[in-house]
């Protein structure tokens, strides 16, 4: 795998840095102590956590970041999407990860030049793309940001701030105190 992302690295020119760890353990404790990756690239069966377990852990911090799993088990597959992780089968040719390796950088791109606000809710760490929220408002202590999507993402943050951050875009308004 190193040797086929430092060729995908020279082919592209592609400047990244990269960690290569021998166990789920040993990843855990780098993001324990606040690391953190632009994308994931996890074996599904590997000594002590499986990368499924690894998942998990990794999606209570960081909802958004692509996870790229490497299985020689299709019937992982299933469990997999439930971290959101997309499945290369092994084994992996320089064709196949470049492939992949292309569409996730690019997913990456696409995102980073999206309006968005990160925001620090009771799931961890969120991106709501601007676009994709219809709605904030306030409850209590609580902001309720309505997604598109219907789902609601709720944080504990001062609403004037909330505010000041989304009507620096110029799609919304503030028709009163509580929305």
């Amino acid at each position: 795998m190193v040797n086929l992302i430092n060729l995908y690295r020279a082919s592209k020119n592609f400047s990244c840095e990269y960690a290569v760890f021998h166990n789920g353990f040993e990843l855990l404790s780098v993001l324990e102590k606040g690391k953190r990756f632009d994308i994931y690239c996890l074996d599904i069966i590997m000594p002590g956590f499986t990368g499924i377990d690894v998942a998990k852990e990794i999606r209570g911090f960081d909802k958004t970041a692509p996870i790229l799993f490497f299985t020689s088990s299709p019937e992982f597959a299933l469990e997999s999407y439930s971290v959101k992780a997309v499945n290369v089968l092994k084994p992996i040719s320089k064709e196949k990860l470049f492939f992949t390796f292309d569409e996730m950088l690019e997913q990456i791109k696409d995102e980073k030049n999206e309006d968005a606000l990160v925001v620090k809710s009771n799931e961890g760490i969120q991106k709501i793309v601007i676009s994709n929220l219809v709605f904030a408002e306030v409850i209590g202590r609580n902001v309720l940001y309505h997604m598109r999507s219907g789902k609601v993402i709720e944080c504990t943050e001062a609403f004037s701030s909330v505010c000041d951050n989304l009507l620096k875009y110029g799609c919304f308004i503030k028709p009163h105190r509580s929305y």
